[in-house]
């Protein structure tokens, strides 16, 4: 039997992840888990956020036909300090795609995925964006989220380091880096890239792409945490009614599913924004080989808190 996965969307979170898994798993050479984030290779998340057991982590891809490529989407593994290194060492030939996002924009939106999630109990991101050293010292917490390095709006979205720990572990043909921006511009050509790094064949069934989890929420806490580590009597239920070609923790996944609109930002503190990520972007910028974001501009570098 060979490794698996075959590749990991390893992230970035809020950069069109939930989308471009949600083309692949519907491609008929591709088996990808119901539960997008397993985030098993991440030892250095929380441990309540993770598929905590080899057996557990096996098990999502038991239903795999044998000829499938498999996959799966872990978002905090880009800004884990272990996980890609720990992909590699349980399968050296992995491909590892990774997208990414104006890092103002991405910021923004997952504090406003947190807060629709009742995992962020500040409501304006600019104050938020302001507690970042307090809540690493461990002052401001929220109280259904108390992890400070997943409340690290600028560190988390501060991709030069992560992308170069990523290349440090990684062949650079087995990587693929998407742009959030230019997908989402020409998903069709953007996801024929990705099918050509995989090396699959095109999905002739994929004739629409649709945008999937734009600042969306969950109406249950509870039932979210329920779906993404179900139970194994709810396992059980759900390869059962695969054999009949119902799919219910999808159905229940779309009903607590809530979306909202973002405020504006104030033009002084998005200029803070773009100021505070310039230098990181620059430095991306040379790792990639390319032009990224040209609103931000060259700036000072600012002190970044990886994850630890």
């Amino acid at each position: 039997m060979r490794p698996w996965p075959d590749f990991v969307i390893a992230g970035a979170p809020k950069c069109g992840t939930t989308s471009l898994w949600n083309y692949l798993r519907a491609h008929p050479a591709v088996f990808m888990p119901d539960n997008k984030e397993p985030n098993y290779f991440g030892s250095d998340l929380p441990a309540d956020l993770r598929v905590g057991t080899f057996a557990q982590y096996e098990a999502l891809f038991s239903t795999a036909p044998p000829h499938a490529l498999t996959g799966e989407a872990s978002v905090f593994y880009l800004y884990s300090r272990v996980a890609i290194s720990q992909i590699m060492a349980h399968n050296a030939n992995a491909r590892i795609i990774v997208m990414l996002r104006n890092p103002v924009e991405a910021a923004r939106s997952m504090h406003a995925f947190r807060r629709n999630n009742h995992l962020e109990d500040v409501g304006d991101f600019e104050r938020a964006w302001r507690l970042q050293e307090s809540r690493l010292e461990g002052r401001n917490l929220p109280p259904r989220w108390p992890y400070p390095v997943l409340l690290q709006y600028g560190a988390q979205n501060s991709y030069a380091p992560q992308v170069r720990r990523l290349l440090a572990h990684v062949p650079r043909e087995q990587c693929l880096f998407l742009l959030f921006e230019e997908f989402f511009a020409d998903p069709s050509r953007e996801f024929a890239r990705v099918l050509e790094f995989l090396g699959l064949p095109p999905d002739p069934a994929r004739t629409a792409f649709p945008v999937v989890n734009q600042t969306v929420g969950v109406r249950s806490l509870h039932l979210a945490r329920l779906l993404r580590q179900p139970a194994p009597a709810l396992l059980a239920l759900r390869h059962a009614a695969h054999a009949f070609g119902l799919h219910p923790m999808r159905a229940l996944q779309r009903f607590n599913r809530v979306t909202s609109r973002r405020p504006p930002l104030r033009d002084a503190f998005r200029a803070q924004l773009e100021e505070y990520f310039s230098v990181d972007v620059a430095e991306l910028e040379q790792l990639l080989g390319r032009r990224l974001w040209p609103s931000l501009q060259s700036a000072e570098p600012p002190v970044m808190h990886e994850l630890n």
